[in-house]
């Protein structure tokens, strides 16, 4: 057990540097993003078994545009926020980071700020938001989008991703060479969106940002390559109190399938070319027991077919009952080890996946 004097003072000393945030200095933001176009992302996919692998490279950097997303709540978890505005419990943290309970034991003096995000994210109880891994999207993106490619004659598709979150799939269109169109209600999202647009997209694509709910949005007919999202779970993210955001809008689990769920689908449909598909990547939780089943059912009863499902490797994490989705952050275990569920996971010890499910338009 540490001292006491010498956990106030380690609290004291952190809470004069202030809460540690991801770094936003230019030269370290482009060393993450280099990181992330020169990762060879095909070292990801397995194309008999319809996985995608995992891989961080380029998270960070989304994370650094998203400061208001330590303090997101998720159902009746604590946020990393107010763990850092808790006296005892940021000690209690402290005491596992000086202890070697979530990880290598450190010494006062060693700790770092990637410690203390670890420890926050991490904390029984705790649970952050989650964001889409950019090495998974530019992935999918790969499999399912034209480039643009002089020597076989095709131009860069266009995506839209009706829940655009905290710029993995941004980061990962940037990365996969892909036009992107993007919706989304959140105000400061929205906005640290259009910062790593304006820092890192590609003159030469299109980057279009719309703050506004997928419902809404209507692509021009026939327009787009690919749909790829993984859409809110209903009332378990309050994403923010903005008057547009799904859950405020439509307050009722019945209303928000239909109006939400369905109307973005329907709105994927008319955008899409023929041939086309939509990507959607959800999973069954404790909240939402059937959200897998319900999302097939309603893109066949708009007019699609489901094609395929590809699996989104996902792996454990310490820190209560969390796992480790991809955005490789804690979050609520969306996956039991026995799945329930009439979509089964691939049978590979130690690995937990989460499907993403293909609809074609026909």
């Amino acid at each position: 057990m540490i001292e006491d004097t010498t956990l106030q003072q380690v609290h004291d000393e952190w809470k004069q540097r202030g809460f540690p945030y991801y770094p936003k200095d230019k030269k370290w933001r482009d060393n993450i993003f280099n990181q992330l176009i020169n990762f060879k992302r095909d070292t990801l996919v397995d194309r008999k078994n319809k996985i995608i692998g995992q891989a961080a490279h380029g998270l960070n950097l989304a994370w650094s545009y998203m400061d208001h997303s330590w303090g997101i709540k998720c159902g009746k978890m604590k946020t990393p926020m107010e763990i850092w505005h808790d006296e005892e419990h940021l000690k209690k943290g402290l005491n596992k980071i000086l202890s070697g309970t979530f990880f290598t034991k450190k010494a006062a003096h060693s700790i770092t700020e990637s410690d203390m995000r670890s420890m926050l994210r991490r904390y029984t109880g705790t649970q952050m938001v989650s964001n889409f891994r950019p090495t998974a999207a530019a992935a999918m993106y790969d499999i399912f989008v034209d480039k643009d490619s002089p020597l076989e004659g095709t131009t860069a598709g266009t995506v839209w991703d009706p829940s655009m979150g905290y710029g993995g799939r941004l980061l990962g269109a940037i990365s996969a060479g892909v036009n992107y169109i993007g919706t989304d209600p959140c105000i400061p999202t929205y906005e640290g969106l259009e910062k790593i647009r304006d820092e890192y997209g590609h003159k030469h694509l299109s980057y279009k940002l719309l703050r506004q709910g997928s419902e809404t949005y209507v692509p021009m007919q026939n327009s787009l390559d690919f749909v790829f999202t993984s859409p809110p779970y209903f009332g378990w993210e309050a994403y923010g109190d903005e008057p547009e955001q799904s859950s405020i809008k439509f307050s009722t689990s019945d209303m928000w399938k239909e109006k939400f769920l369905k109307q973005t689908i329907a709105n994927a449909y008319t955008g899409l070319k023929q041939n086309k598909f939509l990507g959607l990547n959800v999973a069954n939780t404790k909240q939402y027991k059937t959200f897998e089943e319900d999302t097939v059912e309603l893109a066949k009863q708009v007019g699609f077919e489901h094609t395929d499902t590809w699996w989104l490797s996902l792996s454990t994490q310490q820190g209560g009952s969390a796992v480790s989705t991809l955005d490789g952050d804690t979050t609520e275990t969306k996956q039991k080890q026995q799945y329930m569920g009439e979509y089964k996971r691939p049978d590979i010890s130690g690995r937990k996946f989460e499907p993403v499910f293909i609809f074609k338009k026909c």
